[in-house]
């Protein structure tokens, strides 16, 4: 065939993963009291906290994930 596709289903599981655990550590963090780390006020940086906090749970959570998982 002209066009073909290869689907690489590791980093695509990996993707996926790391999606699904974002979300939810985003509303774990959410319904945490993690504003009270900064002042009154500061609304934009606690979201950037709140986000890049949830970035690197997820980034974690989902290598140790795939460790266990057999690769295809």
């Amino acid at each position: 065939m002209f066009l073909e596709l290869t689907i690489d289903y590791y980093k695509l599981t990996f993707a996926l993963i790391y999606i699904l655990i974002f979300v939810i550590s985003y509303y774990v963090i959410l319904g945490s009291r993690f504003e009270s780390l900064f002042k009154q006020g500061k609304i934009w940086q606690i979201r950037i906290g709140q986000i890049l906090l949830s970035l690197i749970i997820a980034f974690f959570v989902t290598e140790a994930l795939m460790l266990i998982l057999p690769t295809f």
